[in-house]
């Protein structure tokens, strides 16, 4: 495997004839630091979360959580104010190193015009979630920083990863040396690309356009992913970013298996991007282990680092970083 590229800070990942991004690595977690624990979307079951934040303190983390986390203001972990003010906390002091969000459901983009992220210039925080919480991910790396789309505390640690996706986050995190490789076990359109990696629950990427908060995804290599879905609403979801730009110009597109996203009429999710993609002019992949998940126990649920570069190779069926998550 290609070793990672070493820089340290910020790292330059424009193209010719694009803008640069600079996208800021945080310092590596070490047993003994203190990651926080966020609900910025739906209700939090306690048990669930006792679960979840046992795995951190397994790492020999220290953790704390947010006053907002058990709270509850109708399908919300309490109301926007106070699941705002968390998130704010978590940034401002020093001693957390990263944040995890307990849970997705809805409610993170209605946070995300009231957030003050420019500590994150300076402060580097990588923010570990999936599903709704692909609003804030967003929001993240549009402030300059890494954001990780990745296990939840009270989804799928306290569900049961697999060891290997629990090694693969820790290692993420904690490992400035950690290049990983993904298969990517479908290609749809054979080819190679290289570019930073954007992405994540695709009905919440749609529902950011027209917002500040849309990745610019010219030249990037991006990740979809989604759940009870039926075909014909991922059609109209992939249509949508068509026609609203999102997809022009990429490097690289790959998507989730979509577990969870039923057949109908005899078609499935990946007839649609077969269809939909059939003269795309980059490479397309299915089927990465990532995202929402349909096990119970023993998940394999991949973290992925956006905003840094990564190559998809579709021919070899890999997707794989060319720069670690942390320094």
């Amino acid at each position: 495997m290609q070793a990672c590229v070493d820089t340290r800070g910020r790292q330059s990942l424009g193209e010719k004839g694009l803008p640069e991004v600079q996208v800021g690595r945080p310092d590596r977690i070490r047993p003994g630091d203190t990651v926080g624990v966020v609900a910025p979307a739906g209700v939090v079951d306690g048990e669930r979360l006792g679960r979840g934040v046992r795995v951190l303190e397994d790492w020999g983390l220290r953790v704390v959580t947010g006053e907002a986390v058990l709270q509850r203001h109708g399908y919300l972990a309490g109301t926007d104010e106070a699941r705002r003010n968390d998130i704010q906390r978590m940034l401002a002091d020093p001693a957390v190193r990263a944040l995890i969000a307990a849970r997705g459901g809805f409610g993170c983009q209605r946070l995300v015009p009231h957030l003050d992220l420019s500590v994150l210039r300076d402060r580097p925080k990588p923010l570990v979630g999936f599903s709704d919480v692909t609003a804030l991910l967003m929001a993240w790396v549009e402030a300059g920083t890494l954001a990780i789309h990745g296990p939840m505390v009270a989804a799928d640690l306290a569900a049961g990863l697999s060891a290997t996706s629990l090694e693969h986050l820790w290692r993420l995190l904690s490992d400035p040396t950690y290049c990983w490789e993904v298969a990517v076990p479908v290609t749809v359109r054979p080819g190679r690309a290289t570019g930073r990696l954007l992405g994540g629950c695709l009905s919440v990427l749609a529902t950011l356009l027209g917002t500040p908060w849309a990745p610019p995804t010219r030249g990037a290599v991006l990740f979809l992913e989604d759940v009870n879905e039926w075909p014909y609403r991922v059609d109209r979801l992939l249509t949508q970013l068509r026609q609203a730009g999102m997809l022009g110009g990429l490097a690289g597109l790959v998507l989730g298996s979509m577990e969870g996203c039923p057949e109908q009429e005899g078609i499935g999710v990946l007839d649609v991007v077969r269809e939909a993609f059939a003269d795309a002019p980059f490479p397309v992949g299915f089927g990465v282990p990532a995202g929402h998940r349909t096990a119970e126990t023993d998940i394999e649920h991949v973290a992925l680092p956006l905003g840094v570069p990564v190559e998809l190779d579709t021919e070899r069926g890999v997707l794989r970083a060319l720069a670690s998550a942390v320094l």
